[in-house]
């Protein structure tokens, strides 16, 4: 039941964003198959119906007393206040719930990420009432067995001996899982070096021989990409499309980034006076070193905005980079160092000078002395 409630309300919030904004507030006037709210409250008056469901995006819902609604009621970013009927579920995420003491919820009563309920003392919930997931906490308070109706006391703060070990598990489980995928990325740096050298040098080469064009087409190749995904997900039939081009973009990324590893990994081993080391090696520790101090930059709570902007700094030059060399495919050769081809001829038009024989010397030489007296 919870894991079809989660994935009803994923269908209902992928399938409201592509639905038109639809603004229904006139009491009897409301469509049969119900209304989507976008960016505005919605109120329902005493004693009128809507007939289907609710769906309000980044608003408030009201239902006032006596009111009825025929389907289910979702609210999103938003407050719902109700104290009327709604004949089937009622969700809210990242918002609170607020039930008076004349509403009866047929259905179930949903409230995830960031929902607080307050239920009034003749509030009817003929279903469950589930909190979760929550940003603190395991997604589901209840594991799974069918419960009866839960009546909800005041939040207080959980003691010290119950969230103490919490979160300290919290904490080690999201260390863990940093450096596996630190690890996992370096491991991939050189399994990457070592299949193709030669594409990682020629990546490596244009990241830092021209700096400045593999960060400005890194950037401007971000920017296309994410504007071409978004446009190719708001449309059913195109978004494995966009799928694809995220991959793409990941890939070429993350290869920019092995690039940029190799070499500060073989200037490393060089600084060490370490000898002829495969490139797997090389690549492989740079890449760790890299992912190493840009993870923890991003993990601190002060350096964050900092371990980002590293991060997104790195990953425009070597995206830049793999788009310049075409995937390491070919060199990158900038249009100022291209050497320039000499002309095999002289156009037509255009005379070689010659060189004045002795004659012509001497004849220059005569006409150039004064006569004597």
């Amino acid at each position: 039941m919870r894991k079809r409630m989660l994935i009803w309300l994923a269908t209902i919030i992928f399938v409201g964003v592509l639905l038109p904004v639809t603004t229904a507030r006139a009491a009897g006037e409301h469509p049969d198959d119900g209304v989507v709210i976008w960016n505005e409250d919605y109120t329902l008056a005493e004693d009128d119906a809507l007939d289907g469901d609710l769906i309000v995006f980044n608003g408030d819902a009201t239902l006032g007393s006596g009111s009825r609604v025929g389907g289910d009621a979702v609210v999103w970013n938003g407050d719902a206040y109700v104290d009327g009927v709604v004949e089937g579920n009622l969700v809210a995420s990242n918002g609170d719930i607020e039930l008076g003491d004349n509403a009866h919820v047929q259905g179930d009563v949903v409230c995830t990420w960031n929902c607080d309920i307050d239920r009034g003392e003749g509030a009817l919930v003929d279903g469950e009432i589930i909190e979760g997931p929550m940003l603190r906490g395991i997604p589901f308070s209840q594991s799974g067995e069918p419960t009866l109706k839960i009546q909800i006391p005041p939040s207080e703060p959980e003691p010290f001996w119950l969230s103490g070990p919490e979160q300290l598990l919290r904490w080690i489980f999201r260390m863990v899982r940093r450096v596996v995928t630190v690890l996992v990325i370096a491991a991939i740096g050189g399994v990457v070096a070592l299949i193709w050298p030669e594409a990682t040098a020629q990546v490596e080469r244009a990241v830092f021989e021209t700096p400045g064009a593999s960060i400005g087409v890194g950037f401007l190749t971000l920017v296309a990409a994410v504007a071409l995904i978004m446009a190719l997900a708001i449309t059913i039939c195109l978004s494995p499309a966009a799928a694809l081009v995220a991959l793409a973009l990941s890939a070429a990324g993350l290869f920019g980034w092995i690039a940029i590893g190799a070499r500060i990994g073989r200037q490393l081993l060089r600084a060490l006076k370490v000898g002829e080391v495969a490139p797997l090696w090389t690549a492989g520790l740079g890449t760790l070193i890299i992912t190493l101090i840009t993870v923890g930059l991003s993990s601190a709570f002060c350096l964050a905005p900092l371990g980002w902007l590293l991060i997104g700094i790195i990953g425009c030059f070597g995206l830049g980079a793999v788009v310049l060399t075409r995937f390491g495919t070919t060199d990158y050769v900038p249009r100022q160092r291209r050497e320039p081809v000499a002309p095999t001829s002289l156009p037509p038009s255009v005379e070689e000078p010659s060189e004045p024989t002795a004659a012509e010397e001497g004849e220059g030489l005569d006409s150039k002395e004064e006569p004597t007296a």
